[in-house]
């Protein structure tokens, strides 16, 4: 059995990713500010396996006592999207990246560590992305998660995932991503509007 830390384990990515590591027998252990009063993750508590600590991730010491006794840390806090990180643009630097080096700093070197980053990172692409695609990011957003993942590729105990833009059904229900957004619009105005 893996003890495993989530960084934002209640927001959209992490309210559907912490079942799935519950019904796997792993313990898994929250870290979350509750930024929008999500009751995501509510019907889990009566597992067992589930440890919730409501906290910032820019605060040492609710960080060292997130990592005490897990084996592995999936980072998904974060200012997620160009439009949220553009709204506040200190706070986006703070989570997205001074936290991220707070955390590496805090790890030990026998946990690993994945990070959700972005394809913003590369900003505009004129031919097919890679991974191997220069990265140029153009947001705040991108700016903030390139330089982590900068922190982040220098450490042995380190994966990072260049999320694209996530959609779909989650507890933590996003309308502010395109495809969700779209799903939306198609089913209220029974169009879409593509510029």
């Amino acid at each position: 059995m893996t003890g495993v830390l989530v960084t934002g384990g209640a927001g959209y990515v992490g309210s559907v990713l912490v079942p799935m590591l519950l019904t796997r027998g792993h313990q898994v252990r929250v870290l979350d500010n509750m930024m929008y009063h999500q009751p995501s993750l509510l019907p889990y508590f009566l597992n067992g396996g589930l440890e919730f600590i409501r906290g910032d991730v820019r605060d040492s010491k609710t960080l060292r006592d997130g990592l005490k006794d897990v084996d592995c840390v999936i980072h998904l806090a974060a200012i997620v999207g160009a439009p949220a990180c553009a709204r506040d643009p200190r706070l986006a630097e703070e989570v997205n990246y001074e936290s991220t080096v707070l955390l590496s700093q805090t790890l030990s070197p026998s946990q690993g560590l994945v990070f959700a980053s972005t394809g913003s990172n590369y900003g505009i692409v004129e031919d097919i992305c890679t991974e191997d695609t220069p990265l140029n990011p153009v947001s705040v957003y991108g700016v903030t998660k390139t330089k982590a993942e900068i922190i982040l590729l220098d450490a042995r105990n380190a994966v990072v995932y260049r999320f694209a833009t996530g959609f779909g059904l989650s507890p933590r229900l996003r309308l502010d991503t395109v495809v969700n957004d779209f799903t939306f619009q198609a089913m209220k105005n029974r169009q879409i509007v593509i510029y």
